[in-house]
């Protein structure tokens, strides 16, 4: 079973310069779980959690899971979606015709494949968290910076110029800003359902 050793609020956010609202890093889990090391300043608590169980925090904080092992952005949205797709996220748009919904606007538990780019040559996936706005949305999605972690709650910008989602904007968790780069997204894979017969 897959699973992480500690969740970070986020430390880099008390240096934000953007005018993004995000709330305070939140206090740590409970008073029985062991500290961990201080981290840019900052103890947390060291929680272990399971990657496929749905986050246990209800706040809009954007979050850090630093996992035992390398996790991969394919591996994390198959577990946190349901989604059975396999290879890199680039291939997930073309795998998912005629077995699954694609679809160009975001929803709750679809995954955003978001193309390949000269930076990003695999691709990425994340599943969308909740859509807060028809310019925002809230995805959890990991190895953003190639480091194997998990990104929780991280928000998601649409900034393409019809409002389709086909270009975005990533929260950068850890530095606390948004991402200065755009992306662009081929659209969002999700279960299908009876009104998508």
């Amino acid at each position: 079973m897959l699973a992480a050793i500690l969740i970070l609020p986020g430390a880099a956010l008390a240096r934000q310069k953007t005018r993004l609202p995000i709330p305070v890093p939140r206090p740590a889990l409970s008073t029985d779980v062991a500290a961990a090391p201080a981290v840019d300043g900052v103890s947390t608590a060291a929680p272990v959690y399971s990657i496929i169980a749905n986050d246990p925090f209800t706040d809009d904080t954007p979050s850090i899971v630093i996992s035992k092992r390398r996790i991969y952005c394919v591996q994390y949205a198959r577990l946190r979606s349901g989604i059975e797709i396999y290879g890199d996220a680039k291939t997930w748009w073309e795998k998912a015709r005629g077995l699954y919904a694609e679809d160009g606007t975001p929803k709750p538990g679809a995954v955003m494949v978001f193309a390949s780019t000269r930076k990003m040559d695999k691709g990425h996936v994340a599943v969308v968290r909740r859509v807060v706005s028809s310019r925002e949305i809230r995805i959890d999605h990991a190895n953003w910076h190639r480091d194997g972690n998990i990104y929780l709650n991280a928000p998601v910008f649409d900034v393409s110029a019809a409002n389709d989602w086909s270009v975005v904007r990533v929260w950068d968790t850890r530095n606390g800003r948004l991402g200065s780069l755009t992306f662009p997204i081929k659209g969002f894979v999700s279960f299908r359902t009876a009104a998508l017969k």
